[in-house]
């Protein structure tokens, strides 16, 4: 009996340190939404989020126009604090007034190992045949700091 408990005991604790270890669980993530900086009564706004994980960054929402022209969100993925050239940018876009005006979105963005540092998140708009910048605002990765 004796035998059987040491055995017993040498699993459990074999058991607790996998445990505590991990078996691949998947990295935590912090979520920022888009503030209300990103809003503008005139030419529109860009509503949603990011999600930055280990590997990628999820970026969800919606852009749209309040005019007869574009808006047009922009997104700037910064690899560290230190950059100042985007690893990577996407856009999205929505034209014109009425149904139709708002475009939703739902993306991933690879990056390499430890993951994005920050987003800058930018609100554009097209009225006059050119872009302008409207307002902008940044999202920190906080498990980078």
């Amino acid at each position: 009996m004796k035998k059987l408990m040491g055995s017993v005991a040498t699993v459990a604790v074999c058991a607790g340190f996998f445990g505590v270890m991990g078996t691949g669980t998947a990295a935590a993530a912090n979520t920022h939404k888009f503030s209300t900086h990103l809003w503008d009564p005139t030419y529109g706004y860009v509503q949603g989020g990011v999600t930055f994980h280990n590997r990628d960054v999820v970026i969800q929402g919606s852009v749209k126009s309040h005019t007869t022209g574009c808006a047009q969100a922009e997104f700037e993925i910064f690899a560290n604090f230190t950059d100042e050239t985007p690893l990577k940018t996407e856009t999205r876009t929505a034209c014109g007034r009425g149904t139709g005006t708002s475009t939703d979105f739902h993306f991933t963005v690879d990056m390499p190992a430890g993951g994005a540092a920050y987003l800058l998140t930018s609100l554009n708009e097209n009225t006059t045949g050119s872009w302008k910048l409207v307002s902008w605002e940044t999202a920190n990765n906080t498990d980078r700091l």
